[in-house]
């Protein structure tokens, strides 16, 4: 199991709430999916998982991003108190910027050479969190995203823990189907818009983590996590209920 460690401060992030929605962590050699649409939060809460393993020592991690360089990556991330700093020096926290400029001519390449990477990746980077590549997904067919999904399934088989960021666009029906049935965690995001009472209208961005797959058992019907991005803070558990407009 791949522990997730909070800040001194547990009620500083929502780490701890993350963790124990993950069941206390994320299970080693499995595939995570988080799914959504834009602006859900997916970068930012697969940030607080990569800080809550870091922070657990038990593994290294290495972070693909497709918006950040290692420096862009870690502004954003000790803009919520989570900081990767000592993590990057000491080489447990590896960024890699994933380019964009051949997506068009050649995605399944793209595709290929981030898999490759991944296999070159020393063995103690137990976790693999790539975040994301729905630009190079949705210029391909379902049979080929599906295989990516299944060459990744096959790279936890053998040792990593891989966590991929998906926007929903980028699955067709059939393909969702699938690439739910390959994971072994599967999170899903949504945007909601509440009411605080009569008449009044919460304005936050309110966000929503469901769980729907945890380490191969179904958890349909589980009520979700509804959380906000603050500055200096990151995720920000919302406690209390409300009513869906």
């Amino acid at each position: 199991m791949l522990g997730m460690t909070t800040t001194s401060d547990p009620g500083k992030t929502g780490i701890k709430d993350i963790a124990e929605a993950l069941g206390g962590g994320i299970r080693e050699n499995t595939l995570v999916l988080v799914e959504g649409e834009t602006r859900t939060g997916k970068s930012v809460l697969t940030q607080h998982i990569a800080y809550g393993v870091l922070r657990s020592k038990e593994s290294a991690v290495a972070f693909y991003s497709s918006d950040n360089n290692s420096d862009a990556l870690q502004t954003q991330m000790e803009s919520m108190s989570l900081d990767i700093k000592k993590d990057l020096v000491t080489d447990r926290f590896r960024v890699f910027k994933m380019g964009s400029r051949n997506v068009l001519r050649d995605a399944m390449k793209s595709l290929q050479l981030i898999i490759n990477h991944i296999v070159a990746l020393p063995e103690r980077f137990h976790l693999v969190i790539v975040d994301s590549p729905s630009l190079y997904m949705s210029q391909l067919s379902p049979t080929v995203k599906v295989d990516f999904l299944q060459t990744c399934k096959e790279l936890c088989e053998r040792g990593r823990t891989i966590v991929l960021v998906l926007d929903t666009h980028v699955f067709e029906s059939k393909a969702l189907v699938r690439a739910y049935a390959l994971s072994d965690y599967y999170l899903r995001l949504r945007s909601q818009d509440m009411v605080l009472g009569a008449g009044q209208i919460d304005t936050r961005l309110i966000k929503v983590l469901e769980v729907t797959k945890l380490g191969g058992a179904e958890r349909w019907g589980q009520e979700g996590i509804k959380f906000e991005i603050k500055p200096r803070v990151g995720i920000q558990i919302l406690p209390f209920v409300q009513i869906k407009v």
